[in-house]
């Protein structure tokens, strides 16, 4: 999977872009899937910042068929 791939998914689940480039979702407090050159971070917000909760490296990520991100790991 590529990053423009995964931005695709996302935009379709309902994800938006922000300022920085990365995910961001609201359900029940702060979501985001933090992208950089080579991986993708699924984090969630805590009020002392940002927790990564699974992670993987896009080479790794794959969509199911029933729309659901595989291939992050804790």
């Amino acid at each position: 999977m590529t990053r423009d791939e995964l931005i695709a998914w996302a935009a379709r689940n309902g994800w938006k872009l922000d300022r920085w480039g990365h995910l961001q979702k609201e359900l029940g407090g702060a979501r985001r899937i933090k992208l950089s050159r080579i991986a993708a971070r699924y984090e969630v917000w805590s009020g002392q910042g940002w927790i990564r909760i699974q992670s993987g490296y896009f080479k790794d990520l794959s969509i199911t068929p029933d729309d659901k991100l595989a291939g992050m790991t804790r």
